[in-house]
Parts: structure tokens; sequence; C-alpha cells
């Protein structure tokens, strides 16, 4: 499979890393690798105090779903004195560290945080983790756990309704699209129904048979689109009506082989999809496809257009709305979408900094979200040793964030909360075997850009577009 949320088992205290401060200095006296008596398996993470001022213009949130962790970032206040790894201008200031597994409630072994997705005006986020079995809400403003929902195995995608009244939740293992009704008022959330994908007679009838709901996001019509996977012999597309919350559509591996991610058109009665296979499995795929929404049945416009790459996923668009960013996984590059005539412009030939012929030795991107003023684009940098996606695909080398200027499509910057130089190779290794409940090392998937202060521009950087 591409894609396996339990791939590996976690094992708190097996072995042991360093005390580092987040500015990514160890620190205290104990070994590298260890602590005096060698059997703890934490970073203690403390705010570096040079680090911790922001411009407060917008927050961009990095999940660590190898540790649990959950780094808030914020431009940072260029006194003109601090420097970056590279030597330049800091550009981003740590504001605020999230240990999932010491919040109260939940477990201490790992809940894998997988997803992330805002409400309309941006106060809750929603963070599906897919070994928890669960859906955590945080109020923005102040980074408080609110809500800590049971969703269902395999919770890999918690978005929220265009109204704010429903958060929807593709859970693999359980094969069905999750709904919570959401009282955002009140900070209170149930799951109130759910469908379960391939007991549905309308994807029955469209000759599904087999794929689990993966991704989704709501259509300029208000219905959710969820791509089926999560491989891509497991693709397929299901459409979703909101207000009755029922399968109205369904397509199957061989007419629409979506299993990835899926993107309304902000202005336009569109919706893109990637396609994606690594070429440990065969030829590999990159694809994306689009779909025509403005009619009572969703039709495919454009189908299986190269990504120029192997193992498409995650893409984006710039907030003037000009330009969809695509990226693939495997072979760490990915091109430039126009999205008036749907055509490839240009291609990226790098979205992180360690490029190789071997995907092992090359840099895993896998998640996009544009800053509001337009002028970086965030992408996820897979570890070495990936708890989710094929290996040969996913895995990476420097695990973290990668900042690209939208303009000249160049890496301006990674943001690396805990390198990957501070864990020794032994404990690497242990952590790749998927027959030892090894030690866990950092492996970034979702990032989100939560917009603080207003932005002039043409289009929201969250979808559904038309909504925030």
């Amino acid at each position: 499979m591409q894609m396996d949320q339990t791939r590996r088992r976690f094992l708190v205290g097996s072995a042991a890393t360093g005390t580092i401060a987040l500015a990514g200095c160890l620190g205290g006296d104990d070994d590298e690798n260890g602590d005096e008596n060698g059997d703890e398996d934490e970073f203690d993470y403390e705010l570096d105090p040079e680090l911790e001022e922001g411009d407060g213009s917008y927050e961009l949130w990095a999940l660590d779903q190898g540790r649990d962790n959950v780094f808030i970032y914020e431009p940072a206040v260029d006194d003109g004195d601090d420097e970056g790894e590279d030597g330049g201008d800091a550009e981003f200031a740590l504001t605020e560290f999230i240990n999932l597994n010491e919040l109260d409630g939940l477990p201490d072994d790992g809940i894998v945080p997988h997803m992330i997705d805002y409400s309309s005006g941006y106060e809750y986020a929603a963070i599906a983790c897919t070994a928890g079995a669960r859906t955590l809400v945080f109020r923005t403003e102040d980074h408080e756990l609110v809500a800590d929902i049971d969703t269902g195995a395999g919770s890999h995608m918690a978005a929220f309704s265009p109204d704010d009244e429903y958060i929807h939740v593709d859970a693999i293992d359980e094969g069905a699209i999750v709904r919570v009704e959401a009282d955002l008022e009140n900070e209170e959330f149930e799951v109130v129904d759910e469908i379960e994908v391939l007991e549905d007679e309308t994807v029955q009838d469209a000759g599904v048979e087999s794929g689990s709901p993966i991704c989704h996001q709501f259509d300029s019509q208000g219905r959710s689109i969820h791509t089926l996977g999560p491989s891509y012999h497991d693709a397929g597309l299901v459409i979703v009506d909101h207000d009755e919350f029922e399968v109205t559509q369904a397509f199957s591996q061989d007419e629409l082989p979506t299993n990835c991610g899926t993107m309304p058109h902000p202005t336009e009665d569109k919706f893109y999809l990637t396609a994606g296979l690594p070429s440990s499995e065969d030829e590999g795929v990159g694809a994306y496809y689009v779909l025509d929404t403005s009619g009572d049945e969703v039709t495919v416009e454009v189908e299986d257009e190269s990504t120029e790459g192997i193992d498409a996923h995650g893409f984006w668009f710039t907030p003037d709305g000009e330009e969809l960013w695509v990226l693939n996984r495997e072979t760490n590059d990915g091109v430039v979408v126009d999205p008036d005539t749907d055509e490839v412009i240009e291609t990226i030939d790098e979205y992180g900094p360690n490029q190789a012929d071997e995907p092992e030795e090359s840099d895993a991107p896998d998640i996009m979200w544009s800053s509001p003023d337009g002028e970086y684009m965030f992408v996820s940098l897979r570890g070495p040793a990936p708890l989710s996606g094929d290996p040969h695909a996913a895995t990476g080398v420097e695990p973290g964030v990668a900042v690209l200027d939208t303009d000249t499509r160049e890496i301006v910057d990674v943001i690396e909360p805990h390198p990957i130089d501070d864990f020794d190779d032994d404990h690497i290794e242990l952590a790749q075997d998927d027959d030892e409940d090894g030690p866990r090392v950092p492996d970034f998937h979702a990032i989100g850009v939560r917009a603080i202060d207003d932005f002039d521009t043409v289009i929201d950087t969250s979808p559904p577009f038309n909504a925030n």
C-alpha cells in the first residue's frame, strides 16, 4: 500500500536523544544522544527568548507526526541583528510549542497528528490524528485544546464545512466519512453520522470495490469531494451532498484514479485532484485532474495531466489565484499550473534542498500552504523514518518546512525545529525498522497557515476560498 498510518508501532523510552533548545542547539550537560541515565526518549523543548518575537501578522502551524509535536511560527520581527543558519536575516520566530502527548487526556504513546484545517474565520484548528483515532480541535487565539473527538481509526483528514456547522473526517481504517456536529460558540462537538463508503449503494453501483476516504474539500456548490485510497490501486472519488449527507456520485479507479489531494478553484466552478503512485509499486504516477462542478452532477474536464514527476501529492494556490503549485513527493519536484487554462506553465526543480537520483537520498516534500501576503510557499519535508506513505517515496533527508519564494521558485530557508543531525545513526536505523518497536524521529507532514491580520489578496489562503 502507498500509505499505512500504523506501519510502525511506537515505543517511548526505548532510546535516548539529547536535550535541545528550539533554536537548534544542544543544552545541558547530557550526552548528545541521551541523558545521564541514557533511557529517556524525549527532547526538552524550551522556547528560546531570542526566537519568540513574531510580528503578529500570521502563524505557520507545522505538525511533526513523527514525535507528536506542533510548532507555531510567525514572521520574525527584524531588528537587523538576528541571523539564520544560512547567515541571512532570521525569517521566522517560534512563538509556541505543543507536545500533544503531554496534554491532559491524550495518550502518551503516539497519536500521529496528520492533517490540519481551520474554521472559516481561523478561530479554530482541527487536527486529524491517524494513530490516535481522534480529531483534536484547538482554539487558535490561545492555542488551547478544546475538544478531543473519537472519529475512528485512521482519522486522516478533518475539515470544517463552509458554514462551520460540521467537521467531516476521512477515517481510513473505518472506511468511513464521519460527520461531527460543531457548536463553535459553546465549543461542543459530537459525532452525529457516518457514511460507510463501500457499503453505500451509489458507490457499489459505480463499480468501486476497494478503497477508503483519504482527503476532501468542498466545491462551489457545497458538496464535499473525497478521494479514495490509500494506494493508487484503490483510488477513486466520492461526491457527498452536504445538506443530506449522502453520496450522490462515485467514480471507480478505472474512471478516476485520484488518491491524494483535493482543491477547489478559488472563483470558478472547477475542482482539482492529484493522483500519485511510487515507482516501487510500478512505473510510478504523477498526475492531476480537473472537475467541472457547475452542474447538478460533477464531470471530468481535464484528466491524467502529468505533474512531470513521480508520486504527485500536495498542492496549493498562490493568494492572487493566478498559480496552482503541485509537488511530486518521490522526485522532489513539481509544476505550476495556470488555473485559467489548467495547463502547466512552469516546472519547479526542487521543493527540498536535498535532491538525488535515489529517492531515499532526496528530500520528500508532502503538503503546501501559501503565506497570506503571497511572498512564500511553505512545504513540509518528511523525515528519514516516515510514519505514512510508501517508504520508497516518503523517506526524506531533512525533516522540517521548506520556505520557497513565490516569485523566484527558489528555496530561501528551511525551518528545522529539531535537526536530524541531533539523532545518532543507530536511533534512525531502529526507527526505520518495521519489525522493531523503534524510537521516533521527526517526520513533518501537515502544515497550515492562519492569517491574523487582514491581507489585501484576491483569495483567502484557506479553502473553501469563497467561505472565509
